[in-house]
């Protein structure tokens, strides 16, 4: 017998059985607990659930829903299959997902601007959602995006302002796009470019042009667009020809816009309002962009301060059904 066998069970030996009976048990028990058991006796909190998309007007968050059940500004529209819409510039958009926690949500958008080449190489009407006005609405474009131009060899040119007293009133981003390079990661024919760091831009403008004397045959049968994207998300996923899959035509992209409420401070909102902003289990505080107010569930709670109930308490959840005592 191996001499390190022969000492562990020498050392095993010497313990009473009426010691080592208890732990033989309850190892014995442990080991025939399924996974699922000792997942519910001692369960952390469950995960939150999948970021629900498409949202309808039936499932929208407070501040938002239809006409009559939201703050103002915050009125939506429903959809043809009660997915709700949001107005802006006398169009509407899809909104895909509302985060009430950091303010801000997500509208599928189409190209900001698109240019079409049919097989020959001719340029059809050219297309686009064009310039965005946010003026008058309690949203601002957030710096959660960034503009991305697709085509051979494009120039991509946009500005953003701000009206607000003591901000900047315009600030330029440019990048160009050709068909040989690969300015955004791991793609041709397209280039990214960040949000400008201006605080609560409301006015977008911008030009999307072809680079003098670049014309290819690459380009026929495709278009050419500019678009707002999600600065996390991977503009194209590859494909087996890593210049004609960017080119082709591609669907609406989420651009996300930040919000707050009101035109004042959270005294001034209070004083003209006479009543409580947030619920009683969550804290007023004045919107970064330095106009309007936002709600945030006090430390420990989670949920919608601007809902009477809806702050939540974190807890951590133990179920003792499936622990018994031991008797030896």
């Amino acid at each position: 017998m191996p001499c390190g066998r022969e000492s562990r069970s020498a050392a095993v030996a010497g313990v009473p059985a009426r010691r080592l009976r208890p732990l033989v048990l309850m190892l014995v028990l442990f080991s025939a607990m399924t996974r699922r058991a000792l997942s519910r006796s001692l369960a952390l909190p469950p995960l939150p659930a999948p970021v629900v998309r498409n949202i309808t007007c039936n499932t929208i968050p407070y501040p938002f829903g239809v006409r009559g059940r939201s703050l103002p500004g915050f009125e939506v529209i429903c959809g043809r299959n009660k997915e709700a819409m949001l107005e802006i510039n006398e169009s509407s958009y899809k909104i895909d997902y509302v985060s009430v926690e950091d303010a801000f949500v997500v509208i599928l958008v189409g190209p900001i601007s698109q240019v079409c080449y049919d097989r020959n190489g001719k340029q059809t009407q050219a297309t686009g959602i064009g310039n965005i006005s946010l003026e008058g609405t309690p949203f601002t474009f957030s710096k959660r995006n960034k503009l991305v131009a697709i085509g051979c060899d494009y120039k991509l040119s946009a500005n953003f302002s701000n009206s607000m007293p003591g901000h900047s009133q315009w600030q330029p981003i440019n990048c160009n796009s050709f068909c040989d390079g690969k300015s955004c990661p791991y793609d041709a024919a397209c280039c990214e470019a960040p949000m400008p760091l201006i605080d609560a831009a409301r006015e977008f403008t911008l030009t999307f042009d072809k680079l003098p004397g670049q014309f290819t045959a690459d380009e026929n049968g495709t278009c050419s667009a500019a678009f707002f994207y999600d600065q996390d998300e991977q503009v194209f996923k590859g494909g087996q020809d890593p210049l004609k899959d960017p080119l082709l035509p591609v669907g609406d992209h989420g651009m996300i816009l930040d919000w707050a409420v009101g035109q004042g401070t959270c005294d001034q909102a209070l004083t003209y309002n006479l009543m409580s902003l947030c619920n009683s289990l969550s804290d007023c505080i004045d919107a970064p962009r330095g106009v309007g107010y936002l709600c945030k569930c006090n430390a420990g709670y989670d949920g919608n301060p601007y809902t009477a109930e809806g702050c939540v308490g974190k807890y951590l959840f133990i179920n003792h059904t499936d622990i018994h005592d031991l008797q030896y």
